[in-house]
């Protein structure tokens, strides 16, 4: 899940059921008093319970984001801290990229050298080891509330650690920032993974850190499709810009136990092994609050489908499968908190047992890995040294993840095009509906671990469908380029009824209109 702007924020369990309550009621109005059946209340009890658990771990899952960890504000914090680092990290030869996303480069994979350092936030320290070349960095931060609560004070904690990495290569690049918060003091850190590959510009190799607290939070934190869907979230932005050889991973697994530690490491290798690729052992891991994802590092033969000047008129706009696959989990973490929700799901035809199941199947599908999708786009992209051909290749891909449809507008805007939807699928669209109708998501159209977009010449579109059919996608055309020079989205599709928040909906051209 790339880093985005505010609209592609996940909103907390605790911010999505306050603003319920405040349209709805208080929790004590006397009318809306839950009625749930005794089975259903012993269900409830049961996943409080493993709620105080995953508290004894460090991450209180109803206080957290499905998917993703508590982000660091973006357009308030984030880029305004930045903006105030970057004249004085120049001085250090450290170069901040503008976009957060998969960090890609051309190297030498036989000169390819991949190092982690773990610094303190506040104050300088010795990385420990000096690379040979220049390197790229993908960096998570996990930085105290206070810490992370304005520009000022964020950038302050992280120049000394951001000079600290200045002494680990002569000159470093950070392609992609993960930042995240936490309530404890003690666990800020700073984790930077550096790559060097420098000699002949051979291949593309990618770079990419995501991480998180848990993806089910009624779940058991060692059911593997908790790590196989943390750090196939992270292996997401690599694989849908066409990069997909050559799997290296550095797992990012803190526990507060070692028992525990070492059991989501032994999970995590299981699932990277299940994908092709190598884990890279860094003895830096295992520190502190529960904490689950990866840095991937992927190589190919092939350019990377970020040829955005290359978008044209009349190319589609490929979906590999339906989108919104934290609607159900969502809508269900926001049931247990406030247990009326559930009473009123059962009054529009969905019971908690359908919604239980609704949850479990996004929770399989959050854990599959996207390579194959990855694998059917590079063989639509030209080779490293290969001019682009506009009636073969791919142009600009993206995975809908935290901002759901909103992803289509970024692409507008990197593609400066126009772009109309036919239609944007959805995996659960009744629980999309009642998650926006009820409240419980401002877009109920969010994802971890999406599907891809496609952009790309109708005559390749067309294969693609067959090719992505052939490995278990269900895929479809769902629009298509309509011109060049202005960025812009409509869609044929009702939206409002998946979606609250009125920024999202003005991208794709449906705020301000009437229900």
């Amino acid at each position: 899940m790339a880093l985005r702007g505010a609209t592609g924020m996940a909103t907390s369990f605790t911010a999505r059921t306050l603003f319920r309550v405040r349209l709805l009621g208080t929790f004590s109005n006397m009318e809306r008093r839950a009625m749930v059946r005794e089975e259903v209340k012993e269900r409830i009890r049961k996943i409080k319970e493993r709620a105080a658990y995953y508290r004894s771990l460090g991450a209180d899952p109803l206080s957290l984001s499905a998917g993703c960890s508590v982000k660091v504000d973006l357009t308030r914090v984030v880029y305004p801290a930045m903006k105030l680092l970057r004249p004085i990290l120049t001085q250090y030869n450290i170069e901040v990229a503008e976009r957060e996303d998969a960090d890609v480069f051309l190297g030498d994979p036989e000169e390819l050298e991949v190092r982690r350092a773990l610094l303190p936030l506040h104050r300088e320290s010795d990385p420990g080891f000096r690379m040979r070349g220049a390197a790229r960095a993908a960096v998570l931060i996990q930085a105290h509330h206070l810490s992370s609560s304005e520009p000022t004070r964020f950038a302050s904690a992280l120049e000394p650690a951001y000079r600290s990495l200045a002494r680990a290569a002569p000159r470093v690049r950070i392609g992609k920032g993960h930042s995240i918060i936490t309530p404890f003091k003690e666990d800020e850190f700073m984790l930077a993974d550096l790559v060097s590959a420098e000699g002949r510009e051979r291949v593309s190799i990618a770079i990419n850190n995501d991480t998180m607290h848990i993806i089910d939070p009624s779940g058991d934190v060692l059911d593997p499709r908790q790590v196989a869907g943390a750090i196939g979230n992270a292996m997401n932005d690599v694989f849908v810009i066409g990069i997909t050889e050559n799997l290296r991973v550095l797992p990012v697994i803190n526990a507060p136990s070692e028992e525990l530690r070492d059991a989501l490491e032994r999970k995590a290798a299981d699932f990277v092994k299940s994908v092709g690729g190598e884990v890279i052992e860094t003895g830096l891991t295992g520190r502190g609050r529960l904490l689950m994802g990866a840095t991937v590092v992927a190589i190919s033969d092939r350019q990377p489908a970020q040829f955005y000047n290359q978008v044209k008129p009349g190319m589609k706009l490929v979906a590999t499968r339906p989108f919104g696959e934290l609607a159900p989990i969502t809508l269900y973490m926001v049931g247990i908190i406030d247990e009326t929700l559930f009473d009123e799901l059962e009054q529009e035809g969905i019971s908690f047992k359908e919604l239980e199941r609704m949850k479990d199947q996004a929770v399989d599908i959050i854990s599959r890995p996207n390579r194959a999708a990855g694998e059917v786009i590079a063989r639509h992209l030209p080779h490293v040294g290969e001019r682009y051909d506009p009636d073969e290749h791919v142009a600009a891909t993206t995975d809908v993840t935290g901002p759901g449809i909103y992803v289509v507008y970024e692409l507008a805007e990197l593609a400066n095009a126009s772009i109309r939807l036919y239609d944007f699928p959805l995996l659960f669209p009744e629980a999309s509906r009642l998650a926006a109708r009820h409240f419980a998501m401002p877009n109920a159209t969010a994802g971890t671990n999406g599907g891809f977009i496609i952009i790309a010449p109708e005559s390749v579109s067309e294969d693609m469908v067959k090719e992505l059919r052939a490995v278990g996608y269900s895929p479809s055309i769902i629009g298509e380029v309509m011109g060049k020079g202005r960025p812009s989205v409509t869609c044929d599709v009702d939206m409002r009824q998946y979606i609250f928040d009125e920024e999202v909906l003005r991208a794709i051209g449906q705020g301000g209109q009437g229900a």
